[in-house]
């Protein structure tokens, strides 16, 4: 076993692809991998791997994918380094003579690629603008047939406000969320792609309660019936949330040490790859299905063609960029993206909560630089905070009181959460008077013996 193995899923996967391009490519020339690894162990000054990885670029250029059409530009240099890094692991004896001349090669392929007619140009996912956040969100909430519609709901909320891949929100647990002494809700997560911790703000939405994240991830919440420790519960984010690696072979450490060779950089024994169930490894496609099929629904509102799990983040980066109060460098940190050295020699501020704060009010439609008003319990009297945490605990049962506090909501949280759902009850009960939710929340209204008219009352 070595650290490869623990790198993401998709990473081993795109390089595993990469590896068996390469395979059919020297099938194709009628030599075997045997008669690669002899050429490139005998070689004496690097001439082999250089003229090895030029006649695979080459092949590349001119390979053809699907529909008869020229590997697009992405997949070509995906390839190529790929299967660079994995020869030049297997074989480094020439390492430090031939990188230079192979990333030149590497260039000359790309430029290649640019140029030509088709496939030069990457396919990027539309942006999803918050209206098309709206029509989709009040598509799933509409039409809900089940308690996975809200949490599909909310996880493109969160997609779109935390500029996430759906991939990092498998992380966040309940007890992820939290609330500042100044009334900010915050969520912790693990970016994937970049392994770095970040706690993002969120704001309750001035425009409309469908696209609030608050009151997306209380109504989740609600319609959860069993305790779990991921905010949402959502197998396709629950089963990914913990990669099964098997145990690294019982191999004493000199032994191994004992068995490298000078041309051999395989110290261990080749175990069977471990197969991740494949449910395990579709989120995205996940999300791709859920928009697919919240857009045929709300073909009607003309959202925005072919959105894809990317549009959201690519949505909320390009909202927040189009109000001039906020830097750049302030989005890039919410989104957790690498800029270029020079970038980062030039932008020695980092991610703080007062910017994140701003880039987050921007998003739910507020002024930058005014603090919006929180949905908090002290609005009300005694009697009638006493009432609403009642009804609170009753609404999130599954999620408060288990003995594992894993799965337990702040109780900051669940307060800012169960005002959100009281102020926006008049809206939910009016546009979706049928819906799950509603049904949910007559029950626990007359569990407590509140009355319709109470309730309004409490919302204005």
């Amino acid at each position: 076993m070595s650290l490869q193995d623990l790198a993401p899923v998709n990473s081993q996967r795109a390089r595993q692809t990469a590896i068996n391009a390469f395979g059919r490519f020297v099938a194709a020339e009628g030599v075997s991998m045997d008669f690669v690894a002899a050429s490139l162990l005998g070689d004496g000054s690097g001439a082999v791997f250089v003229k090895l990885m030029d006649r695979f670029g080459v092949h590349l250029a001119f390979a053809e994918g699907r529909g008869g059409k020229p590997l697009a530009r992405n997949s070509v240099m995906s390839y190529y380094r790929h299967v660079k890094n994995w020869l030049l692991d297997t074989y480094p004896k020439h390492r430090a003579t031939i990188e230079k001349k192979l990333l030149k090669m590497g260039q000359t392929l790309e430029r290649h690629c640019l140029k030509r007619v088709e496939g030069g140009m990457i396919k990027k996912a539309p942006a999803c603008t918050k209206e098309d956040l709206l029509i989709l969100m009040d598509g799933l909430y509409y039409d809900a047939a089940s308690p996975k519609d809200y949490q599909d709901a909310a996880l493109l909320a969160l997609m779109w406000y935390a500029f996430g891949r759906a991939s990092a929100l498998r992380f966040v647990v309940k007890g992820n969320l939290s609330v500042s002494a100044d009334g900010v809700v915050f969520v912790r997560l693990i970016r994937v792609k970049t392994a770095e911790e970040q706690g993002l703000s969120l704001f309750p939405d001035r425009d409309s309660f469908i696209t609030c994240p608050l009151h997306a991830i209380a109504m989740a919440l609600v319609m959860q019936d069993s305790p779990c420790a991921q905010l949402l519960d959502h197998p396709h984010l629950a089963g990914g949330s913990e990669e099964s690696v098997p145990a690294p072979a019982d191999v004493p450490l000199a032994e191994a040490l004992a068995s490298c060779g000078d041309d051999d950089v395989q110290s261990e024994p080749t175990q069977k790859k471990h197969k991740v169930p494949e449910d395990n490894m579709k989120i995205h496609a996940y999300v791709n299905r859920v928009v697919k099929s919240a857009s045929a629904v709300q073909a009607k509102a003309k959202p925005t063609g072919n959105l894809t799990s990317h549009s959201f983040w690519r949505g909320g980066a390009q909202h927040a960029n189009s109000d001039p109060l906020l830097s750049a460098q302030w989005i890039f940190d919410r989104g957790s993206w690498n800029m270029t050295a020079t970038n980062k020699a030039f932008a020695y501020v980092f991610n703080t909560t007062s910017e994140d704060q701003k880039v987050a009010r921007v998003l739910s439609g507020w002024d930058a630089s005014k603090k919006p008003p929180f949905p908090t319990l002290s609005w009300f009297d005694s009697a009638s905070q006493q009432q609403a945490l009642e009804l609170g605990n009753l609404l999130f049962q599954p999620n408060i009181d288990n003995q594992d506090p894993e799965k337990n909501l702040n109780g900051r949280v669940a307060e800012v959460l169960v005002a959100s759902l009281i102020q926006h009850l008049p809206e939910v009960l009016e546009r979706y008077p049928m819906c799950l939710y509603t049904a949910r929340m007559r029950e626990c209204l007359m569990t407590l013996g509140l009355s319709r008219t109470q309730m309004l009352a409490w919302s204005s």
